[in-house]
This record gives structure tokens, sequence and C-alpha cells, in this order.
């Protein structure tokens, strides 16, 4: 089961094999779990692999994912985890667990919800004992869903832009609509997950920017000669900049 949805800037990246971008595709996510006053808590990369590799160490790109959120975590302050499910069964009932060590320990979905709640972020406590994989979602996400508290707030993390040392220097989220490239402005509901991502960078001293393309439905593709970027900070009043229209070149030079 594999949940990536293709994304131009993406694929242009692979291609390009650029040093400076970093993200993860497939069944892995970079997450940001914070409180509901959106400061963060807690880093976590989720990975969903076949369940015969379940116990297999990780591979050299999920080490190297990992690492960029462990280097932001410690700039942050911040608790970081690696959380490991099957994704090719019908439902899961335990997960991996482990930090940096990568030693891995077993844990029941009761537990996984202790692991978090012991880092200050609310939790349900529902009764379900298994979660299912679907078509849509990984069971990690299900649970989820179903086990943290509707208070927190979480975001993925889209993707990196590394130093000449490759250690993180930007986080960029990005955003693809119909709209035209000089109509889009970020939606007020997207907000909080922008906040929630400042706070990481302001604590982590890492600069945030979105990154807007047009996709256009006849015909259907993701148009990205052309970008809109906004410059995020919650700190500033408005808390969001737009920094204008720029080429695709332009960006990889930023």
């Amino acid at each position: 089961m594999d949940y990536y949805k293709n994304n131009a800037i993406y694929d242009h990246l692979i291609q390009s094999n650029s040093p400076h971008y970093k993200f993860v595709v497939g069944n892995a996510w970079q997450l940001v779990y914070g409180n509901k006053s959106c400061q963060p808590l807690v880093l976590i990369f989720a990975v969903g692999v076949p369940n015969s590799h379940l116990s297999e160490p990780p591979s050299d790109q999920e080490k190297e994912a990992f690492s960029l959120l462990e280097y932001t975590g410690k700039k942050a302050g911040l608790r970081v985890g690696y959380i490991r499910f099957a994704c090719d069964i019908p439902e899961i009932d335990t997960v991996i667990t482990s930090n940096g060590s990568f030693n891995y320990t077993t844990v029941n979905m009761d537990g996984l919800s202790r692991i978090f709640e012991s880092t200050g972020l609310p939790v349900s406590r529902t009764a379900t004992a298994k979660y299912l994989n679907d078509k849509s979602s990984s069971a990690y996400h299900n649970w989820q869903r179903s086990s943290l508290g509707v208070d927190l707030t979480v975001s993925d993390i889209d993707l990196w832009r590394l130093d000449n040392e490759g250690n993180p220097e930007i986080i960029y989220e990005l955003k693809r609509s119909y709209y035209d490239l000089e109509k889009w402005k970020p939606f007020t509901d997207d907000y909080r997950n922008f906040q929630l991502l400042s706070n990481l960078c302001q604590r982590a001293g890492i600069k945030l920017k979105i990154l807007y393309n047009q996709r256009i439905k006849t015909p259907f593709q993701d148009k990205i000669d052309r970008l809109k970027i906004f410059s995020v900070d919650f700190s500033k009043n408005p808390p969001i900049e737009n920094n204008g229209i720029i080429t695709l070149k332009e960006f990889e030079n930023l």
C-alpha cells in the first residue's frame, strides 16, 4: 500500500538530484505535534513498511530523514521519536518505537497513547485496540485521529532546504490548487498548522516559507515554471508576507 501522491516539485528535485533539498515520500511522514496553543511538543518520524520487514533496521534514507528531525529537535529542545508500523496487513495492534539508537521496542496501541501523553499531548483514550489500514490512510494515521485529543495540532514537514553543511535552514510548506498565482493566498483554515511550524522554526533557528504552484485541469498538470512564495513568522504582524512570484530556477538558487 502506497500513500504517495505525485508532486511535480518533488519529481523535479528528484531529477535534478540537488543536495540542498530533502523530503520523504511514500509511507513516511516527518510529523510535528503540538498543543492547542500551537506550541510544538514532540517530533515523530513515522514509517509504514511491509509486515515481513517490520523488524529490519531502517534504510539509509530513513536514517537521513530521521536525522533532520533529530537536528531540529535538539535545536528546539524537543523529544524526537521513530515509529514503524506494518502497512500491508488489514489491521495493526502494535507498532515499533525507537529513538536515534534504532533499538526497537514493540508497544501496543494503548502504550503508544501513553508515550504521546507523556509529552504533554492530549489523549482521548479510546477503547479500540486495533486500527485499520485502508486505501486512503494508514493505520497509524487512523490511530492518531482516534486516540489523540481534539485540542492537538499536527503538521507534516513537506520540504527541507539544507545549508552547505547539510543542516536545515528552511522548511517549505507546499501548497497547490487551481487558483491563479496572482490571486492565491494562504487559507486561514491552515493558519494553525502554519503557526505550529513557525513556532518550531523559531525555536530551532530555521526559516519557514510557503511555496505555491498552480494546478491546471485541462490538460491536467501541475505548473511549476513559476511559483509563489511567502515568508511565515508568527512572532510578527502580519505573520505571513507575500514575497512575490519566482521562477523554478530562482527557487533552486535561493
